[in-house]
């Protein structure tokens, strides 16, 4: 109860107060208040919600996503049973909401209000659902406190924990155990994890280890790949380094290591792929190729018909990655250098070796890939190029790391189906 007082009438309202203010200086923050105005009423003017006629008639089941990464783990659970249920989305995070705007196997895509007791009343009011399903670790206390109150099962997916996760503090755990003992389920990615998630949830039999679905979604997206770059980007008759999902803090790096591989090993080609492609950040990606004398082509320049003499490419939009990824032979994956790393799991099923950083403390697969010999950490340029010349010396070596990591995700997966079946036992 005392946890409750504090968590409706401080923290939330603090909260609120400090988005507020930071959304005065960055723009997704603001993207993220001005698309909450109005909420109720927008969702309101879309029921009863439905991509169909015939689909308005259908359960709901809402699935709440922070932003990007948890919708990618929720789409092979709402491909799966999208025929059955009609699919309620919400978002905390601008990002999320705008990449998954025009998702087409949802019937209803929104942001999710900020977590007060009235809020949460009016969207189940709203949404009217027959399940309530986290992803990962997105929980919030009146959300979930609303299902409980309405017998609305409630299932947490992909659900993970770090072992230096802030929730396992003393005095955050008793807040956050108040709140898992009402979640009927937590389905975990690991063991690991399901072991750390027992100190927030005492019942057993709320969690159950059925994997990451992450593994089945890169494999589906691996099978429906597209060819948009066939006949825009040239081919390439050296090696090909692809630099993905990069912040500042990685361009450092690669290009540092790009220039000695060249100055060591030989012509190679690199492909830079910045997390967010906005004009700022594009123009600094270019400002530091130029201060180490490499010349660059943006993806736009190719539609231009700009001539291509090995220039180092910059991708300058979103939808490529996983193209990209199948068409090099070395990957980096970003965020590695810069707080946490990106998807390791997009080139390893497109059969490379995977590169990253040192920072990978929120990556299970990246450890994994370690263990199987197919991911390598290099903590500075210089041994980014030693392991980058090392593979593209032994080019058998090369391939049977990448053979090595694609088997690995494939041997992963089938969480979706675990989870399906937890799903229909409710």
């Amino acid at each position: 109860m005392l946890w409750r007082i504090f968590y409706n009438t401080i923290f939330i309202p603090l909260l609120y107060v400090l988005y507020r203010i930071y959304a005065l200086f960055n723009a997704k923050a603001r993207d993220g208040i001005n698309g909450r105005k109005g909420l109720f009423d927008k969702i309101e003017s879309q029921i009863p919600f439905g991509l169909t006629d015939d689909r308005k008639k259908l359960p709901v089941i809402w699935f709440h996503c922070a932003s990007v990464g948890e919708f990618e783990q929720a789409r092979p659970i709402i491909n799966a049973i999208k025929n059955k249920y009609r699919i309620a989305v919400t978002f905390f995070s601008p990002s999320g909401y705008n990449w998954a705007s025009k998702y087409p196997h949802a019937d209803l895509i929104c942001y999710l209000p900020f977590d007060t007791p009235r809020n949460a009343k009016k969207m189940f009011d709203l949404i009217n659902p027959v399940m309530l399903i986290f992803v990962k670790f997105d929980v919030w206390a009146n959300f979930v406190r609303t299902a409980k109150e309405r017998k609305i099962p409630i299932l947490l997916v992909d659900a993970t924990l770090h072992k230096e996760s802030k929730r396992l503090s003393p005095l955050i755990r008793s807040f956050m155990k108040s709140i898992h003992k009402d979640i009927d389920l937590h389905c975990a990615i690991s063991d690991a994890d399901a072991e750390r998630l027992r100190l927030l949830c005492e019942d057993i039999e709320k969690i159950k280890v059925t994997g990451d679905t992450r593994f089945d979604q890169v494999i589906a997206r691996r099978n429906s790949v597209g060819k948009k770059l066939e006949g825009l980007l040239p081919k390439f008759d050296v090696p090909v380094i692809i630099a993905g999902s990069t912040y500042t803090e990685d361009e450092e790096v690669v290009i540092s290591a790009y220039k000695k591989v060249l100055t060591n090993w030989g012509k190679a080609q690199l492909i830079v792929v910045p997390h967010e492609p906005e004009p700022e950040r594009l123009k600094e990606v270019a400002n530091r190729l130029s201060e180490d004398d490499l010349t660059y082509l943006f993806l736009a320049d190719f539609e231009k018909g700009s001539p291509f003499t090995g220039q180092v490419i910059i991708i300058d939009r979103v939808g490529f990655l996983a193209e990209l990824y199948m068409l090099g032979d070395i990957a980096f994956v970003g965020g590695s250098f810069h707080g946490s790393v990106h998807n390791v799991m997009e080139p390893a099923i497109m059969g490379k070796p995977v590169l990253f950083g040192p920072t990978i403390q929120n990556s299970l697969e990246a450890f994994m890939l370690m263990e199987h010999k197919a991911g390598i950490m290099v903590r500075n340029s210089e041994e980014m190029a030693k392991e980058i010349i090392r593979l593209l010396n032994d080019r058998e070596l090369m391939l049977k790391a990448g053979q090595t990591a694609q088997a690995m995700i494939e041997e992963n997966a089938g969480a979706t189906e675990k989870i399906i079946k937890h799903i229909s036992n409710f």
